[in-house]
């Protein structure tokens, strides 16, 4: 299957005016909006589906880089700390210092966060709801960028920055060194994963985003996307099938549409909601729905991918006993209904 993309910029004069140092794109399926730290006027904005900027929570005590949702709270490095924010309203529910130098990327397995610090070559493991922390890799030995949770092949990749960069594979309990993979690029900034769970790397020479195979038997394949400058800390989009490119050499945002992923639930404006209980939810939970025949329903996690799916039956329960504690949307693409549970 072929993939093709084409790069649009879908930022308006104002909205680019908005736009200050962008280093991080989070993409907030539920919400239907992004995330953009602003690190040149310590800010962070919100960026809705059909183009609206607005500001989501500023005059921050230090810049925000990195972005990373985990259920419904918005985490952000800032200097040597972790700090978190209501996803509702935008204010602070979480501040943790982890004694870092340069918290950079950030990432999340559902339950732990997992933060690079660019300066000290570490990455550190986060437990939010304890308000702790650990040294996952004492010394990364390259200079560790971007990281993502890589659900499907359980581990963590890793952009280094500098020459001939390196993408590095991590085991998110032991710290191990899985695998690494030296690119023909320089400066390797953000990291994702796209719909088929592809590696998708910007680098800042050349200015480029590749997207890699995750056994690397191919060669990298450039996406061609116009306008880059310092692309930093990307991120993908499965309801739009996009990726999101925040240019911190000349503050734009760019979004690089996919054509041929099929992960994603298109039209998300059209979309109604519907009950569910119990919610939150141990194991089985039963949505509000009268159906009269099987119907398919897919499973996103809280970073929008797809983590589950099948066909319920009419009075069917959905057994979530698989799945990791978190937030979760049930969407049942036939009914264009979706609604929010919460795994526990």
């Amino acid at each position: 299957m072929k993939y093709l993309f084409a790069a649009l910029l879908l930022v308006s004069s104002a909205a680019h005016a908005q736009y200050n140092g962008p280093e991080s794109v989070e993409h907030d399926p539920i919400g239907g909006r992004y995330f953009i730290s602003n690190t040149g006027s310590s800010s962070i904005l919100q960026r809705a589906y059909d183009g609206a900027v607005s500001a989501f929570t500023g005059n921050l005590s230090t810049a925000p880089y990195g972005l990373e949702l985990q259920g419904e709270t918005l985490y952000a490095c800032m200097g040597g700390a972790v700090r978190g924010y209501s996803t509702g309203d935008g204010t602070e529910v979480f501040n943790l210092s982890v004694g870092g130098t340069f918290l950079n990327g950030i990432t999340s397995d559902g339950t732990f966060l997992y933060a690079t610090d660019f300066s000290a070559k570490k990455i550190l493991k986060v437990n939010p709801v304890q308000g702790t922390f650990s040294v996952l890799v004492a010394n990364t030995v390259d200079t560790p960028n971007g990281i993502v949770w890589d659900e499907g092949m359980d581990r963590l990749w890793v952009a280094c920055w500098g020459g001939n960069a390196k993408i590095k594979a991590y085991d998110r309990n032991s710290g191990a060194v899985m695998g690494s993979h030296t690119t023909a690029l320089a400066n390797l900034d953000g990291i994702t994963l796209d719909c088929q769970g592809r590696i998708i790397v910007s680098s800042w020479s050349p200015a480029r985003i590749s997207r890699f195979e995750n056994t690397f038997s191919e060669p990298p394949v450039d996406l061609a996307v116009p306008g880059l400058n310092n692309p930093a800390d990307i991120d993908f989009d499965p309801v739009n099938d996009r990726v999101c490119i925040p240019n911190s050499g000349n503050g734009t945002v760019v979004f690089a549409d996919v054509s041929g992923c099929a992960s994603g639930v298109k039209e998300p404006v059209q979309y109604a909601g519907f009950g569910i209980w119990p919610n939150p939810a141990d194991d089985q939970l039963r949505p509000d729905l009268q159906l009269d025949h099987p119907e398919p329903f897919l499973v996103f996690n809280s970073r929008g991918m797809l983590v589950a799916g099948g066909t319920l039956s009419p009075f069917g329960l959905l057994n979530i006993s698989q799945l990791r504690a978190g937030t979760y949307v049930l969407d049942f693409p036939g009914l264009r209904k979706r609604a929010k549970f919460v795994a526990r």
